[in-house]
């Protein structure tokens, strides 16, 4: 395979995504990559893009000289230029974040999107490709993306023939990680798949809603109180959430602690905004359904007082609360694979019990030989 073509050559690129978001990215981008790459990087080639969609396994800390062997196996054979993987695994080299690993002799190149940070993350991965593929193809030799979109080049080792890496140093590199991990997980879907959750959560909600117990202790609560209640349902629910589901993970051989602190990291950020999505959404329901259920006279007779849109609002507020505490019982009966699913250490997990298979056969095989 050569880089080097004359005018007006096709060129074959070929996107292969992991599932989820990198997948819909990847998607988008055969629709409008050929377009931006003949703004950005050559105007007369006919620039063929196709996506595919594969998961990706690697270990985290692999060298930039193994990505092509990593790679090469999800690209189709030979009908193909550039080859482009878009993964949402976190790189590493060291405890720096990589963005891009290219290898412009193998015409291969990684992105790791979760390096790119969750703002504007498809904007960024579209400018980061066209870049990558004018690498490339050497149409341009100083083209490589802007150190606002993948961070610095890491200079290469020697004998690694012009394999790069792209880092994204520092506090900001770590939490661009972070938050581009957590939009990986799409966590605002997490609530809609605990289907048991939300009927632990409603039915709780709708006996508190019509208790006058109810109505009586949340028009007493001050604001610093119904704060108070909120936190401890929303910890309440994540926390058992996440124990009753051994989502928690700890350090082994495959993976260390600094690993592990970022994937529990990562997957308390994302129950979080799984359950506080939840509880957003349970007080605009409670809020909406009291002032259409309850009549302010019968209301305002067991608090003592007129009822006012606060009392309404301290009610929704309060019996959200009870309502997660409630939700937090449901949530462990809800099937395993279903909240795993939404936290990003389990497909992770499901990615090294893969490497460790793929490996057992590779040494069974040299053993038999």
């Amino acid at each position: 395979m050569t880089n080097s073509r004359p005018a007006a050559a096709p060129v074959r690129i070929v996107l292969v995504a992991d599932p989820g978001v990198a997948s819909e990215i990847a998607q988008g981008l055969a629709d409008e990559l050929p377009q931006l790459l003949r703004r950005r990087v050559r105007a007369d080639v006919d620039w063929q893009v196709t996506a595919r969609t594969a998961p990706l396994v690697a270990d985290e800390q692999l060298e930039v000289s193994s990505v092509t062997d990593v790679v090469r196996p999800f690209l189709p054979e030979g009908d193909w230029e550039v080859g482009v993987f878009l993964t949402d695994l976190p790189r590493r080299a060291g405890l720096e974040p990589v963005s891009v690993e290219v290898s412009p002799a193998d015409g291969i190149a990684l992105v790791s999107l979760p390096a790119l940070g969750s703002w504007r993350m498809r904007q960024r991965a579209r400018r980061v490709v066209a870049d990558v593929v004018g690498m490339l193809t050497r149409e341009h030799a100083d083209l490589a993306p802007s150190p606002e979109e993948a961070g610095r080049l890491e200079a290469s080792g020697p004998g690694e023939d012009g394999r790069e890496r792209f880092i994204v140093p520092g506090l900001r590199g770590h939490l661009r990680l972070v938050t581009g991990m957590v939009r990986a997980n799409r966590p605002w879907r997490l609530f809609t798949t605990l289907s048991r959750a939300l009927a632990g959560v409603f039915a709780t909600a709708a006996f508190g809603l019509v208790n006058t117990s109810a109505w009586i202790i949340s028009s007493g609560m001050d604001a610093g109180r119904l704060i108070g209640s909120s936190v401890a349902s929303l910890t309440a629910l994540t926390t058992w959430i996440i124990i009753d589901h051994e989502l928690w993970e700890r350090p082994h051989d495959s993976l260390s602690r600094p690993f592990s602190r970022l994937y529990n990291t990562v997957t308390c950020v994302t129950i979080t905004f799984g359950v506080l999505s939840l509880y957003v959404v349970l007080f605009l329901t409670l809020f909406g359904v009291s002032q259409l259920t309850l009549p302010p006279s019968a209301f305002g007779k067991e608090i003592g007082h007129k009822a006012t849109v606060h009392d309404y609002a301290a009610l929704a507020w309060f019996v959200s609360s009870m309502g997660m505490v409630g939700g937090a019982f449901g949530s462990g009966l809800e099937d395993d694979g279903t909240v795993r699913n939404a936290a990003y250490g389990e497909r992770q997990r499901q990615r090294w019990q893969k490497l460790r298979e793929e490996k057992k056969v590779r040494e069974k095989q040299e053993g038999e030989t």
